[in-house]
């Protein structure tokens, strides 16, 4: 099993420097918003499945409930300052792709990401831009650091919709749509052949 958050700190120093400035802001002032409302880092996250989640992501999760609340915080595979914000409620059976068998296998919510629930979403900015669910950039900046800032306070003003969204629910009328924008901050994705929610 790998140790999750070890395995965040080893990829750090071999990220570029503007891509290390944001990663700090996101620990410095994003994580703490996360503590502050029940969520954890945990080593044994997804059971340190390597398939499951990478070693560019911070993943916080709420261990109650009949529906545990979790949020991934994905940064960009190649180092650049860019990153997604996956969230979701993962039930007590979860379920996950398996390569040798060639179906969707059970596994317990412990063992699980934010994505082997029977639906994930995406924090989206509300621009109905491409890209809109990225955080950062991805190619050149004028003014890198000032851009980077600008994306954690952008960040900052969506995550308590995204924090009343986990203690109301999501609107039922969401899990019967195909994948894509259900609102206009959220983008959302289903387990193929989940059926309803």
């Amino acid at each position: 099993m790998i140790d999750q958050i070890k395995s965040f700190e080893r990829w750090r120093p071999r990220i570029p420097k503007n891509t290390s400035y944001f990663v700090a802001l996101v620990i410095d002032e994003i994580v703490p918003l996360l503590h502050a409302h029940g969520f954890d880092r945990y080593h044994d996250y997804a059971q340190g499945s390597t398939f499951a989640v990478g070693p560019n992501c911070i993943p916080l999760q709420r261990r109650s409930g009949r529906e545990w609340p979790t949020v991934e915080i994905l940064f960009h595979k190649r180092g650049m300052p860019s990153l997604g914000v996956h969230f979701g409620m993962l039930p007590e059976i979860c379920y996950r792709w398996s390569l040798t068998e060639h179906r969707w296998m059970e596994i317990p919510r412990l063992n699980a990401s934010v994505v082997e629930g029977p639906a994930f979403f995406s924090l989206c900015k509300g621009l109905e831009k491409n890209f809109d669910c990225n955080f950062g950039y991805r190619w050149l900046s004028i003014f890198p650091k000032q851009k980077l800032r600008e994306e954690i306070d952008t960040l900052k003003v969506l995550l308590p919709w995204m924090f009343d969204l986990f203690e109301h629910g999501v609107q039922p009328a969401w899990l019967e749509s195909p994948n894509g924008y259900v609102d206009r901050h959220v983008f959302m994705s289903r387990r193929p052949n989940s059926g309803p929610i």
